[in-house]
């Protein structure tokens, strides 16, 4: 009995110790956008990180406002750069793609590998698209992982990791911003380590 006590107690230190060091961690973000989003006419990034990234063949995709994830408050705007598009069997692609997060607190970039951000199209019948007066003709489900690349203010310090998940309503090319018509549940969750 007095083995099981030590054990308990030996377990509740380290359970302890570890939500004294997961509480102390900075917090990490969670960020949404739902919409569409316009095409991104911000300048590049001007650091090392996007330059290695882009590496001469990247181009800008979209940019749109983002919320908190939790209050619906407004946290800043993202722009978007993609590149390395690969497409796959039943309409699946990957790219990569890179993120320039202004926020209120400070800028945070983040970015995926070469096939870091992958999706594939539903059945329209099963998901409809939201608009398709707008000239979306189809659904595609996916999201990213990646690492934080850099920033300022708040986010000078950090590195870690990054998530996304979406529906993205697609048409022709010439529909939206090179086809993307809208996000449908754009949802960021940026961890820093």
């Amino acid at each position: 009995m007095q083995k099981l006590a030590s054990v308990l107690a030996s377990s509740v230190l380290v359970l302890g110790a570890a939500a004294c060091g997961a509480a102390s961690a900075a917090p990490g973000i969670g960020l949404v956008f739902n919409g569409v989003p316009a095409p991104n006419l911000s300048p590049v990034p001007a650091t090392q990180a996007f330059a290695d990234w882009c590496a001469g063949i990247c181009f800008p995709t979209t940019q749109f406002p983002v919320a908190d994830a939790g209050t619906g408050q407004a946290r800043g705007s993202a722009f978007v750069w993609g590149k390395s598009f690969q497409n796959g069997a039943g309409g699946s692609l990957c790219f990569s793609e890179f993120i320039a997060f202004a926020l209120n607190e400070g800028e945070l970039h983040v970015m995926s590998g070469d096939k870091g951000t992958c999706g594939a199209p539903i059945d329209p019948l099963l998901k409809p698209p939201l608009h398709a007066d707008l000239g979306a003709l189809f659904v595609i489900a996916g999201g990213g992982d990646g690492v934080i690349a850099g920033g300022t203010g708040r986010f000078k310090q950090w590195t870690g990791t990054y998530t996304d998940r979406v529906f993205v309503g697609f048409g022709a090319p010439t529909s939206g911003v090179g086809g993307i018509v809208y996000y449908d549940q754009l949802w960021f969750v940026i961890t820093p380590k």
